[in-house]
């Protein structure tokens, strides 16, 4: 099965403020927007604390995470490939 670059992604999550969601050390492509409207897409590895994009608490000091989405672990891409080469003996 020819690999599809869109699969090593999870959907887009719409990002409150509250927080950054993800534990420290996640891939995470995010949407930011800063003070003036202007909005920037980056991948970036999450690394925690406070002072952050995701804490809508520091807008417009800092930007603010709007969207993002999750890289999933190349280990998660293998077994879903795997998975999905495995009969199921029942459905036969």
């Amino acid at each position: 099965m020819r690999h599809d670059i869109s699969e090593d992604w999870s959907v887009w999550r719409l990002h409150d403020g509250k927080g950054c969601p993800l534990p420290p050390g996640t891939i995470a492509e995010v949407v930011s927007e800063d003070g003036f409207g202007y909005t920037a897409r980056q991948v970036a590895r999450v690394t925690g604390g406070g002072y952050s994009s995701w804490n809508w608490d520091h807008y417009p000091e800092l930007k603010r995470i709007t969207r993002y989405r999750v890289r999933k672990p190349r280990g998660l891409y293998l077994l879903e490939e795997r998975m999905r080469d495995v009969k199921d003996p029942a459905l036969t």
